[in-house]
């Protein structure tokens, strides 16, 4: 039915990322790994990859130079300035792209670099990716704010955010969460729930070897945002005697009896194989929308204890496919914990729906050409068929 509408021409496309923020946020550069596995193999599509570089010494001070006093009530409008400068660099790296060599559409992720775009998204159709809202990540508790003039700070970012996702041919969420936001913040743009999904081929259930002990894996850059603290403290009687956790970021961890600190980037052989073997993996996170550790451990038969933040609910089938806990009570946490580790018939259960819901949900193989069908639809808009003329 597609190909009779567009045929099959060859779309060109421009995978534009905002990159890797640090070894706090490592997200951004999965994705291009995850595109990149969805399109190998997918024909008629020409795609290249390019992303933000380094910000330098000005715009680093524009960005994030704290203005004193306004910091102190939070009216230095730190999150607008680095939108802003973000933005405008986007704007003028995608420019230099497009004039390098020419594309039927550009993706760019996420959003808050989009927000210069829109004078620019005329010439060549603009489809936006985004996890999201600027409204809703202000508002994760990992980071809310509680200053009188907290909220009027965030309404210039949410006026550039609307005139963006309005002038975008396309806008992308990645969860259900996502898409109602988006709706609500922006009325009438065209919102399609895709995510890009994974490589199910490299994450994948793998035969557990024998330990001693039960072993729990945390995975967060943003340590105690993700919950990494509330995990230890829930789980501080039983760390080293029946309980063993492995911790992979790169804050300031101590070492301590049963804890092991892993300073692993996301390519390293050793990440996997810790995926792999853990009997449950465990991110409390106060500050999240779709954390792709999540989706790596359901997809490798890891069941998944997390919180009710962002879009987590909806990559977890509400609770079918991985266990649901309130963030902030560790208390509660380190029964969970327990209950799970104590019963492997509903680990098994709960790791077999998972690795389905990847399947059916988040296999990169199977998203990657839904995502090029709506790249040609976008880039080359089916012309509605004229009436035959009768035959006079």
């Amino acid at each position: 039915m597609f190909d009779s509408v567009y045929g099959s021409r060859t779309v060109r496309v421009l995978f534009f990322n905002v990159g890797n923020l640090g070894t706090h946020a490592l997200g951004h550069g999965q994705l291009d790994e995850a595109l990149r596995a969805g399109l190998t193999g997918t024909p008629d599509v020409e795609a290249r990859f390019a992303r933000l570089t380094p910000m330098g010494r000005i715009t680093r001070a524009a960005a994030h130079r704290r203005i004193e006093p306004l910091a102190r009530s939070d009216l230095d409008f730190a999150g607008l300035r680095w939108q802003v400068v973000q933005s405008l660099r986007a704007r003028e790296a995608v420019r230099r792209e497009l004039r390098a060599r020419p594309a039927d559409v550009v993706h760019m992720y996420s959003h808050t670099i989009a927000l210069a775009m829109p004078g620019a998204m005329g010439s060549t159709p603009v489809v936006i990716s985004t996890d999201t809202t600027v409204r809703d990540w202000w508002a994760m508790p990992a980071w809310r704010r509680t200053e009188p003039y907290a909220r009027v700070t965030i309404e210039p970012s949410r006026v550039l955010e609307r005139h963006a996702l309005r002038r975008a041919a396309l806008v992308l969420a990645r969860t259900a969460w996502t898409r109602h936001a988006l709706e609500r913040e922006a009325p009438g743009v065209r919102v399609v729930e895709h995510h890009p999904g994974i490589d199910l081929v490299r994450y994948r259930p793998a035969p557990r070897r024998e330990r001693a002990r039960a072993r729990v894996l945390f995975i967060g850059g943003r340590f105690t945002e993700k919950g990494g603290e509330d995990l230890i403290a829930a789980l501080a009687g039983e760390l080293g005697r029946d309980i063993d956790l492995d911790i992979v970021t790169h804050a300031d961890v101590p070492e301590r009896a049963g804890v092991r600190i892993h300073r692993l980037m996301r390519s390293d052989p050793q990440l996997l194989d810790l995926q792999q073997q853990a009997d449950v993996f465990c991110m409390p996170t106060y500050g999240d929308t779709n954390p792709w550790s999540v989706l790596e451990a359901m997809a490798c038969g890891t069941p998944v204890i997390t919180t009710r933040v962002g879009g987590i609910p909806d990559m977890l089938d509400d609770g079918r496919s991985g266990v649901l806990a309130p963030y902030g009570e560790p208390r509660a946490l380190g029964e969970t914990v327990r209950a799970l580790l104590a019963d492997p018939g509903r680990r098994a259960q709960l790791a077999a729906r998972a690795r389905a819901r990847c399947e059916t949900h988040y296999d990169a193989q199977r998203q990657g050409p839904r995502l090029v069908e709506l790249f040609r639809e976008t880039a080359f808009p089916a012309r509605p068929r004229s009436a035959a003329t009768p035959a006079g």
